[in-house]
């Protein structure tokens, strides 16, 4: 007859630890992944804003973009975004700008095509 077991194996205790290891890592990868699209995603959302201002300010000042970071015309890109737009006296008038962000070393940028085409990319 077998004696009662009070304790785990060594190999038990190994087996599991390789699966809390294996479990461990995939649920690292997915939570810096989201990081990284969390960032793409405030970028994305500061040059969309930042379209808006620059449509705003072309009817202000009769067919003109500005350039530079915003902060001149009333905006605030998002705590650790970076904005820098750069104007295109034409003809006909355009700007296209980047935001980088200090914790992720991807870019975005928008370009224009024209008063209200936009097309925004983060390679």
């Amino acid at each position: 007859m077998r004696a009662n077991r009070t304790a785990f194996t060594l190999i038990e205790v190994l087996v599991v630890l390789v699966v809390l290891g294996i479990l461990a890592g995939i649920a690292i990868a997915r939570y810096l992944d989201t990081k990284e699209a969390a960032y793409v995603a405030s970028m994305k959302a500061d040059l969309r804003n930042l379209a808006v201002y620059e449509q705003n300010y072309l009817m202000d000042s009769q067919g003109s973009y500005f350039a530079g970071n915003g902060s001149a015309q009333g905006f605030v890109a998002t705590v650790g975004v970076t904005i820098a737009a750069t104007a295109d006296p034409g003809p006909p008038p355009s700007w296209h700008a980047t935001a980088t962000h200090d914790k992720t070393s991807k870019t975005c940028s928008i370009t224009t095509t024209g008063p209200s085409i936009w097309d925004i990319s983060c390679p």
